[in-house]
């Protein structure tokens, strides 16, 4: 990945620094990288918190939350990008738009959850029920699923920004570009996991499944330049398990009102209700990384580290 130096500072050797300078800043008089983004991603939840406080209850409200949450991270990353980090801004990887990017991974997602979704039934652990349409009518689904695409896309737009973006970026301006993928995509992990974990195993299976999706986000980012196919196939990804298919295995009741009303009927494997398909999600995010990886070795892509 591209490391950007900032040249009135690459000649001057600093001075004896006190302890506390050298715990917080950096010698081009910068808050440390870890400060940094500790700041930023604080920032950036503490935003989400608020926002979706104030939006919760109503379907417009909830979309116009996102829009603003994502304007919110655009400004938040380019302000530290440009007036903390002092870097350019043209390595976040939205300095071009690329639609194409964009309609590969639109694409890509929603057949990479097809597949899940097919090879469930085929095992006989998801059986479908009915559809939403028989409940609300066609007119109502259809802005359900228009708003749902919206606001997953505006919230695959925020992750992929924080992390295949910012903080992939600014790690790897000072370690090595692996050790910067690894840690980038700990983080993003760690904050999906929004309630206590039922069991260890259940921990390090979904642990596997959202690192190597992001594994796979990051290969995505350095073969391109860009976010914009990452930022496709997490939206469509996500749209398709909960606003097309409730396979979400949290779905309750109701099928998260999604458009095809499915019910697993997974064995849990250890891992609780739906257990199975968690599995399933892990292979799927397996395969994905290390297809996409293999594929840019046999055709020798060049990425961002070159």
């Amino acid at each position: 990945m591209t490391t950007v130096i900032d040249a009135s500072a690459a000649g001057r050797t600093p001075g004896r620094r006190n302890p506390i300078n050298r715990l917080f800043m950096e010698p081009e008089a910068r808050p440390r990288r870890g400060w940094r983004l500790a700041a930023y991603l604080v920032i950036l939840l503490v935003a989400m918190g608020v926002v979706g406080s104030a939006t919760r209850g109503s379907l417009v409200a909830n979309v116009a939350g996102h829009a603003v949450i994502a304007v919110v991270a655009l400004m938040t990353t380019y302000g530290f990008r440009r007036y903390v980090d002092r870097r350019p801004w043209h390595p976040i990887g939205l300095s071009a738009w690329r639609w194409r990017h964009a309609v590969s991974g639109l694409t890509a997602g929603a057949a990479s959850m097809l597949i899940v979704f097919a090879t469930a039934w085929a095992l006989g652990w998801a059986r479908v029920s009915g559809t939403e349409i028989a409940e609300r009518g066609p007119a109502a689904v259809l802005v359900l699923l228009g708003a749902g695409l919206f606001m997953y896309a505006t919230s695959a737009f925020v992750q992929e920004l924080a992390f295949r973006g910012y903080a992939l970026q600014t790690l790897a301006e000072g370690w090595p570009l692996r050790r910067a993928a690894l840690v980038s995509s700990l983080m993003f992990a760690v904050l999906h996991f929004a309630e206590v974990p039922t069991s260890a195993w259940f921990v390090l299976v979904l642990l596997a499944d959202i690192m190597c999706m992001a594994g796979f986000f990051v290969l995505t980012r350095l073969s391109t330049g860009a976010l914009w196919l990452a930022v496709g196939f997490h939206t469509t990804w996500n749209w398709v398990m909960d606003y097309v298919l409730s396979m979400d295995t949290d779905a309750g009741a109701d099928y998260g009102d999604a458009l095809v009303h499915v019910r697993l009927h997974a064995p849990e494997l250890g891992l609780g209700p739906g257990g199975g398909v968690e599995l399933l999600y892990l292979l799927n995010s397996s395969a994905l990384f290390a297809g996409y990886w293999l594929l840019l070795r046999r055709r020798r892509v060049r990425t961002m580290e070159g």
